[in-house]
């Protein structure tokens, strides 16, 4: 049902697209987050069809390997999609997915060893499916957007499996850039005279990656690269892994989960956490605090319960924020839920800490707060109420 009311949301605000020549398109990325390579795509755009061979090195190192069926105007009309284990000798398929784009619906169905998952959902027309790589999305959009002539292009998208359908934006900036943006995330995109996006950098959400276009790369060589290392030191895991702050005084247990992002040679505050804009305090999921007695920052008394950590960055000072609302994603954020502001104090760290955390340092149920990254320590006191 959620499902629907998004779709027919979307069907209300956006009119199909005018049935144009599919635009075509052939080349590589090199994608990024800061200063690690994340992961390579090679593609053909053609007029009824796109090929994508792509290999990742994080959770687990994979390679995929997906068939869009385009129809009129290259839109999006089916897919086939194949993940193996680069690892494993004669490349059985860990998981198989296939789509079809009917007027109104999507349907398929994914298989992995004897499992069968089949599923439909409800959604407009001219939905877009990323199928493993939103990268290809943008570039197909971009191309359709030139094509058009249009200032901008917005249609519904639909992750396979899920339960809503969101929404992609590219937009014109200038001559040779664009604006995209997601329900989730915003990029910035260098374009060619057709649209084709030579390079891509992260503005805002959840995926910080950096794109840089290739005439071609050699996805099998990366991956067997991937699959190498994964061997030789473990998985390299989520880029962002949860963890845990916790401490116990005074009777009171604190608790705090979090996302712990990596500095990967980038500018911290001021650029991956912008100035004046609401930070997650972590990454992925909103970071999640608990306490089981009420507990006093200053003036402010927070009683007992679980809550959201949100900071508010500026030059002038930084604020932690409290928020009734939890279990929601990082980019969630809703003002309207807010309970509490309060001021923390920021010092510079001699050193530069490249992986995000936070620390409770407590004495008998009182202490700070500590969050520390890059070159930057924010504290903040508190201390149990009996």
């Amino acid at each position: 049902m959620r499902a629907q009311r998004s779709a027919l949301f979307l069907s209300l605000l956006l009119p199909s697209l005018p049935l144009i020549a599919a635009a075509q398109s052939k080349g590589a990325f090199l994608i990024r987050l800061g200063n690690d390579t994340a992961g390579v795509e090679q593609f053909e755009i053609g007029k009824t069809r796109a090929d994508l061979m792509q290999a990742t090195r994080a959770p687990r190192a994979r390679m995929r390997h997906a068939v869009f069926t385009l129809g009129p105007g290259g839109q999006f009309a089916g897919v086939e999609l194949t993940v193996t284990d680069p690892g494993m000798p004669g490349g059985k398929p860990l998981q198989a997915t296939s789509a079809i784009l009917a007027k109104d619906s999507i349907s398929g169905e994914t298989r992995a060893d004897t499992s069968v998952r089949r599923f439909a959902t409800a959604v407009p027309p001219g939905t877009e499916v990323p199928a493993g790589s939103m990268w290809l999305m943008f570039e197909r959009l971009s191309l359709r957007r030139a094509q058009m002539k249009a200032d901008s292009v917005r249609v519904p998208m639909y992750f396979l499996s899920s339960p809503d359908v969101f929404w992609v934006a590219v937009r014109r900036l200038g001559k040779d850039s664009v604006d995209i943006e997601t329900s989730f995330d915003r990029y910035h995109a260098r374009i060619d005279k057709d649209g084709r996006i030579l390079a891509l950098r992260p503005i805002r959400g959840t995926q910080q990656f950096s794109l840089d276009r290739l005439p071609s790369i050699d996805v099998n060589a990366y991956a067997a690269a991937f699959a190498a290392k994964e061997k030789a030191d473990g998985a390299a895991g989520m880029f962002s892994p949860r963890d845990t702050a916790r401490a116990d005084g005074a009777g009171a247990h604190l608790w705090v989960d979090y996302g712990r992002p990596s500095k990967r040679g980038r500018v911290i505050f001021g650029g991956v956490v912008p100035w004046g804009e609401i930070w997650r305090t972590g990454a992925n999921a909103a970071t999640q605090f608990s306490t089981d007695k009420p507990i006093a920052f200053g003036a402010t008394v927070v009683p007992a319960g679980k809550y959201t950590l949100w900071t508010l960055p500026t030059k002038e000072g930084w604020t932690l924020i409290i928020n009734s609302e939890t279990g929601q994603w990082g980019t969630e954020h809703k003002p309207e839920k807010d309970l509490f502001r309060i001021p923390m104090t920021a010092s510079a760290n001699s050193n530069v800490v490249e992986k995000f955390f936070i620390h409770i340092a407590d004495e008998g149920g009182k202490g700070q707060f500590h969050f520390v990254w890059d070159t930057t320590v924010l504290a903040v006191d508190y201390a149990v109420q009996q």
